[in-house]
């Protein structure tokens, strides 16, 4: 097949979804292929808003430990979630599937990074994020498809319906 092993970014976005159904289908045509689905989440910005809903000051929790296990605590809570919604994408696959979290510093970045230090040949990822739009696309796919040194395919909402 023409490609072995494919990241695939995901936040959760309409778009996002569209990308890893296009990746499930290669991952369907070629048993060997390998993907790896991506979620880049802020987990500082997660557990400061799970202490502020608890009425709690991350400045105070900061010094006892609480926030560190509330970064735990978050971070596990995004990788259910995260299972909750691809899980049944994957259903009956047969691939290889690295499910990864990583923490938002500079997505663009992020994930042309991740694909050059995991091997990537492909990266399938969504037109539009959760995030600020630019023109057509999004300022995050935007970003990858001008600095990837391999392939970026870019999924419209919608094209797998």
């Amino acid at each position: 097949m023409l490609y072995d092993n494919i990241m695939v970014p995901y936040d959760g976005s309409p778009s996002a979804q569209a990308a890893l159904a296009e990746a499930v289908r290669f991952a369907k045509d070629d048993p060997g292929l390998t993907l790896r689905i991506v979620h880049i989440i802020d987990t500082e910005q997660l557990a400061i808003d799970k202490l502020e809903a608890e009425g709690r000051d991350e400045q105070i929790v900061s010094t006892s430990g609480t926030l560190q296990a509330t970064f735990a605590a978050v971070t596990a809570e995004a990788e259910e979630r995260l299972r909750r919604r691809i899980d049944p994408l994957l259903k009956g696959l047969m691939n290889k599937v690295h499910v990864e979290l990583l923490q938002e510093t500079s997505p663009g970045d992020q994930i042309v990074t991740y694909a050059v230090d995991n091997g990537c040949d492909l990266i399938v990822m969504g037109s539009r994020g959760l995030g600020a739009l630019r023109g057509m696309l999004g300022s995050v796919s935007s970003f990858v498809l001008r600095n990837a040194d391999v392939p970026v395919l870019i999924v419209k909402e919608g094209t797998n319906e």
